[in-house]
């Protein structure tokens, strides 16, 4: 057996220098209940949840673009009511919305999508902060083993909501936190770096050693986001916002325009395929190639000179 037999897949792509940011799932809309039973491989699907609650949770996927189910606990069963939270991970005004249910089925008659049309899902506004982390052991061990031991670290935190949850996606950079309402991902997340995630996290900035990017933005324009971050040196989470993003034949172009400034900015990435490989997975001893992003300019611009050139 060689030594990258023996290593786990959250080892193998941390020593390989696979990057983390570019990562996150594309998620805008997540839906979050507590479940006190046992989390099997396909959490929901295999989940003793009544059918017709399956049924419901699937509406809602069909109902709310760029969505995503999540299966959430604390440290033990639950004590009386069971926690159903929907947060709305938009750039600028994300959001979180809190049910309290008695069983499971009480779900049936929650009806979000007219909720949130008409506005009435503004009375189950919620002040809370999550912060998940994937202990989902029976998807990856990675998970299990280094999610488990943050998220004992993360029930001493304050000012956060701390879950655990199913598979948050991309196992091999355990142990996985992701922040709602904002839908910030971060990987690689240890007892040597939680506090700084954390407070960075309380003070509305981002952490980007840890930063796998913001669920709101493609994978290039998360790219884009860190590269733009790590040279500029804006860490608020609102700093940034999102103007463009166009495919040319050698490289993608991003711009984000600076909070507070008139400056526009032009990030070009382009991706090296086949960079490294590594198994995704310690359920499997397949090696994939894994594509990584890396920078290749930022160039800042006034839109109103530009256009004054180009007339």
């Amino acid at each position: 057996m060689t030594d990258e037999e023996t290593l786990t897949c959250s080892q193998m792509s941390s020593q390989s220098g696979e990057h983390l940011y570019g990562t996150a799932l594309e998620v805008k809309n997540w839906f979050l209940l507590e479940y006190s039973g046992v989390w099997k491989r396909d959490a929901l699907a295999q989940s003793a949840l009544p059918e017709e609650v399956k049924d419901h949770l699937g509406g809602l996927l069909s109902s709310f673009e760029e969505s995503r189910v999540q299966l959430i606990g604390g440290p033990g069963p639950s004590k009386g009511n069971f926690a159903f939270y929907y947060a709305h991970s938009s750039e600028f005004s994300p959001k979180l919305y809190k049910f309290e249910i008695e069983k499971y089925e009480d779900l049936l008659s929650i009806d979000l999508p007219e909720l949130v049309e008409t506005g009435e899902v503004e009375k189950f506004s919620c002040p809370e902060r999550l912060a998940l982390v994937c202990t989902h052991g029976a998807h990856d061990g990675c998970c299990a083993v280094v999610g488990s031991g943050v998220y004992k670290e993360l029930l001493k935190k304050e000012g956060i909501s701390a879950w655990r949850t199913s598979h948050v996606g991309g196992h091999r950079f355990a142990a996985n936190l992701v922040m709602l309402p904002e839908g910030i991902y971060y990987g690689r997340v240890n007892d040597g770096n939680l506090d700084d995630v954390i407070s960075s996290h309380l003070r509305g900035e981002i952490f980007l050693d840890c930063y796998r990017g913001r669920s709101c933005f493609s994978q290039t324009s998360q790219v884009s986001d860190y590269f733009l971050r790590k040279e500029i040196e804006k860490l608020g989470i609102y700093d940034i916002k999102w103007e463009f993003e166009k495919d040319n034949e050698d490289y993608t172009a991003v711009e984000f325009g600076v909070e507070g400034e008139t400056t526009v900015y032009a990030i070009g990435t382009v991706v090296m395929n086949h960079s490294v490989k590594l198994r995704t997975s310690c359920d499997s001893q397949e090696v994939k190639s894994m594509p990584q992003f890396f920078f290749y300019s930022i160039v800042p611009y006034e839109p109103q000179k530009k256009e004054e050139e180009d007339s």
